[in-house]
């Protein structure tokens, strides 16, 4: 009980910090009013500077609620007498998964993930894993509120051209985001390809672009790649099953990403590194083979297919 009550008032602490009075909105709706009596230009200004300061609270919001948990996960720490490699189901006292600990850069606070010592996957943290999938969508939502991704154009055209494309084929950039011009740029090129992103409005609205799952698995692609999405992957087996079930019988993938070893650590959505022998794993759970690796410094490139 005497645990249960530290965890309690942590909470109280915490939700604290966050409560909006009711004088603070009256003052912000008196703010926002005043902007209809002002210049234009000055207008401009006072909207563009509230917003700044919106996207700063939102951080905020976000860097207070992980805090609250890191808070919580501290007061509860040692309830893993035992742990569970979630991909090569290798099971071991806790003492057996080193722990690696970093920080998040987006507000996430610390992260703590585990190395099994079988299969070498990397995983974690217990926070972000233990969220259903509405909540981890929800959490990318409001990710995606305040922070920018930086453009992948680059890197996706490389995996894309790992497929060895031919002009007829019909290819998915899985995972494309909204920050990328490579589905739009390939397009104007002659290529057929797709952009699918359940979690950002990806290259606008254009008839290219696929935010509903449901749609999606009534397509069949010649090829699919995706640039840093094997580490995002709730379920990486099933998902990845799912995204072979996705191809043509001689349909290829190609899925690039720094997480095939333990790299880029210090973002709380990056779930699994595959690092060792675990790549290989992954890839023969999901029922396909890999054709080629190959690695360009934190450019690294699987392509595989569908086993024969």
């Amino acid at each position: 009980m005497k645990q249960v009550a530290r965890v309690l008032n942590a909470v109280l602490s915490h939700f604290g910090l966050t409560i909006v009075r009711r004088s603070t909105l009256e003052q912000l709706s008196a703010d926002l009013a005043q902007f209809q009596t002002l210049p234009v230009h000055e207008a401009a200004a006072q909207i563009s500077t509230s917003a700044n300061l919106n996207r700063e609270l939102i951080r905020h919001q976000i860097a207070q609620k992980w805090s609250l948990v890191d808070v919580m996960e501290r007061e509860l720490a040692g309830r893993h007498a035992t742990r569970q490699c979630p991909l090569c189901g290798h099971e071991a006292d806790q003492a057996a998964f080193e722990q690696l600990t970093s920080h998040c850069i987006f507000g996430g606070g610390t992260l703590i993930r585990h190395s099994c010592p079988d299969c070498f996957l990397v995983f974690g943290p217990d926070k972000m894993l233990s969220l259903t999938d509405h909540e981890l969508s929800q959490d990318y939502e409001w990710h995606y509120k305040v922070y920018d991704e930086v453009d992948s154009t680059p890197v996706e055209l490389q995996a894309f051209y790992a497929l060895k494309p031919v002009k007829d084929g019909v290819y998915l950039n899985y995972g494309a985001g909204a920050w990328s011009s490579s589905v739009p740029q390939l397009r104007a090129e002659g290529w057929n390809v797709f952009a699918y992103e359940p979690h950002a409005a990806a290259s606008g609205e254009a008839d290219y672009v696929i935010n509903d799952h449901t749609q999606l698995q009534q397509m069949r692609f010649d090829g699919i790649f995706s640039n840093n999405v094997l580490e995002h992957l709730r379920w990486p087996v099933r998902e990845l099953e799912a995204m072979a079930a996705l191809l043509k019988d001689e349909g290829r993938m190609s899925h690039v990403t720094p997480c095939y070893d333990y790299l880029f650590e210090y973002s709380r959505f990056h779930l699994f590194f595959y690092v060792g022998p675990s790549r290989h794993l992954l890839i023969d759970k999901a029922g396909l083979e890999e054709i080629s690796y190959s690695e360009d410094g934190n450019f690294k490139c699987s392509v595989m297919k569908l086993k024969v």
